[in-house]
């Protein structure tokens, strides 16, 4: 993977490449093998590089010369039918130079346009600028694991991988407007899909493609989420799920450097790490665990067994070179600003800077791991998809604090009107199915909702802290193909709740890899992400908050409702009825992305306007 940045100067000519450059370092880590900027009339363009595949020509940005007209590209992602592509384009004339997915890309675009991007099978974003016409095109992939931000300012159009890259150009200035902080705390750590928390920067939404000409953005979806007949008996959903994983982690192996994969001992990257190891005997496999844990741990209705317990009885059964990468309770803490910066945004607390600790590890040894990210949300893994309260909620229903949020807050702010409207103006943008079934019906925004929102959350999380490490992790699951055939399966099936009353997480998932792995992981219960038990970590996040909100001239102070948090951290939490983000975020994590949030405000210094 990789990181590029550009920007458009509507008045004069582009004399230097200070302010290119310096967007460009921002992205560093993103691509620490080669950076390199191209710069034309008004234009300029940079390029970190992280080298997967071939390493020695894929140098960008890259250029194609074709009837008379010079095509520029800059390129974020892996495509996973470079090869069917490229044999398309070869039958039409076209030749190649390397063997890298980029010239396939760019090769594509000029050959079909924005056509081109339903050919194309991959995590992806790029832009491509077109000299004879002076325009830029640019596209995201359908799923978003691939960012890209712009910014429309009266000078200039700015744009990046990253926000950090946009902000580091002159004409941006950061700026925090109420509807800024309604998304930071009605709605965080999520955000609006196509919005960030800075006024005048916004994101380019997944599955859209967008046109700069003449001074004007135009977005357009070309992709989405949309139920088709479904007539497929179980027996053949089954297979046809089997043979969609295996291929798409297969595609995924494709590498000019060695390959990883992350094991938590559940049944998605355990399913992942199978099909590798089928691929890659050699294979090593990395899990994350705290310090301590195995004496702190407690067990609760969403975690009920340590993550350890289940990795040894994989690892045992594949034989994998395996890495347990312990994180102290100390370095969780240190690493909450690299995670807040990563995203720039505060974000999951130590759910991220654990990842971000997990990713410094493995990137000492491997430069590519798969992950199982993007399960649950295709294939029903959440408890919010069959429990009543939780599909019933006004809410999002994997984060059930409205009146939490509310309190936080120093001036009354419209918070749950927010969280309504942000669901309503999501699901306007769904096609709805025919079904006149209640449940499937409700199941179907639930489904449409966790891919848009709560995905996406993740997704961002694992694309900046492994980019942060100059990781590139790939997650099979993601493939559009399994998305597309598993959304149209009725919630019944996928539930198993056509042969039973009591709802089974991932039914066909589970029923597709049987007798491929351990039965004690294929039907162990569905484990969130690890965290900390260790008293420890709450120490040191309460003593800081409490330090912060100490000072009355704190950004916190003139924003949120101080005594409130203070009685939250007087009592260590208790009482405390609701989760920031469901269980992923409970009161640790609370007061960690009030931290984070304060060193937002430390580091960026927005200008408020309210």
């Amino acid at each position: 993977m990789c990181g590029f940045c550009g920007y458009v100067n509507y008045e004069q000519k582009i004399e230097n490449d200070k302010i290119i450059s310096k967007m460009n370092e921002t992205l560093f880590k993103r691509g620490p093998n080669e950076q390199h900027i191209y710069i034309h009339k008004q234009l300029a363009l940079a390029h970190s590089r992280l080298s997967i595949i071939d390493v020695k020509n894929g140098v960008q940005p890259m250029q194609i010369e074709k009837d008379h007209t010079l095509y520029t590209i800059i390129y974020n992602g892996e495509l996973y039918n470079t090869k069917e592509v490229r044999q398309n384009l070869l039958e039409k004339g076209y030749t190649f130079q390397t063997s890298c997915d980029t010239e396939v890309v760019l090769t594509a675009f000029i050959e079909y346009q924005e056509k081109c991007l339903a050919l194309l099978n991959g995590i992806f974003s790029f832009v491509i600028y077109n000299q004879k016409e002076n325009s830029l095109f640019m596209a995201r992939d359908r799923l978003g694991i691939k960012p890209l931000f712009y910014s429309l300012q009266p000078r200039s159009f700015i744009f990046g991988s990253e926000i950090k890259a946009i902000l580091a150009h002159p004409d941006v200035e950061p700026i925090l407007t109420q509807e800024g902080l309604l998304e930071m705390i009605a709605l965080g750590p999520a955000h609006t899909p196509g919005k960030t928390y800075f006024k005048n920067i916004y994101e380019l939404k997944a599955g859209h493609y967008a046109i700069f000409k003449n001074r004007k953005f135009l977005a357009k979806r070309y992709w989405d989420l949309e139920k088709q007949e479904f007539h497929d008996t179980e027996e053949q959903a089954i297979l046809k799920i089997h043979d969609l994983v295996t291929d798409a982690c297969t595609r995924q192996l494709v590498s000019d450097v060695p390959i990883c994969s992350m094991l938590s001992g559940g049944i998605d990257s355990s399913i992942l790490t199978k099909i590798a190891h089928d691929h890659l005997p050699n294979l090593h496999t990395y899990s994350i665990d705290y310090l301590g844990n195995d004496q702190d741990f407690k067990a609760n209705i969403y975690q009920q067994t340590k993550d350890s317990d289940f990795v040894k009885i994989m690892q045992r059964y594949l034989n994998t070179h395996h890495h347990t990468v312990q994180i102290s309770q100390n370095e969780l803490f240190e690493e909450l600003e690299n995670a807040m910066i990563a995203r720039d945004m505060p974000g999951m607390a130590d759910i991220d800077s654990s990842m971000l600790a997990f990713c410094k590890e493995i990137s000492k040894d491997f430069k590519v791991c798969l992950s199982g990210e993007c399960s649950d949300e295709i294939f029903g893994g959440y408890p919010w998809f069959y429990r009543k309260h939780l599909l019933e909620h006004d809410g999002f229903p994997w984060a059930l604090s409205e009146n939490l949020r509310t309190k936080l807050l120093k001036k009354p702010l419209q918070v749950k009107e927010y969280v309504q409207e942000s669901i309503t103006n999501t699901l306007k943008e769904m096609k709805p199915s025919e079904t006149k079934d209640s449940m499937e019906r409700k199941f179907e925004q639930i489904n449409y909702l966790t891919i848009k929102w709560f995905m996406n959350t993740l997704v961002e999380r694992t694309d900046r802290m492994s980019m942060l490490t100059s990781l590139e992790v790939r997650v099979p699951f993601a493939d559009h193909r399994i998305f597309e055939y598993v959304y149209s399966i009725p919630a019944k099936l996928k539930l198993g709740l056509h042969k039973s009353d009591t709802p089974i997480e991932k039914y066909l998932l589970r029923k597709a890899f049987e007798g491929e792995i351990p039965e004690e992981i294929l039907y162990r219960k569905k484990s969130p992400y690890p965290k900390t038990y260790d008293p420890h970590y709450l120490n040191l996040v309460e003593n800081k908050v409490t330090q912060i909100l100490q000072k009355e001239d704190s950004y916190l102070a003139n924003l949120l409702d101080v005594s409130y948090i203070q009685t939250l951290i007087k009592n260590h939490g208790e009482g405390l009825t609701e989760n920031l983000f469901g269980q992923l975020m409970t009161y640790p994590q609370l007061l960690a992305y009030i931290y984070q949030i304060h060193m937002w405000f430390e580091r960026y210094q927005p200008k408020i306007e309210m």
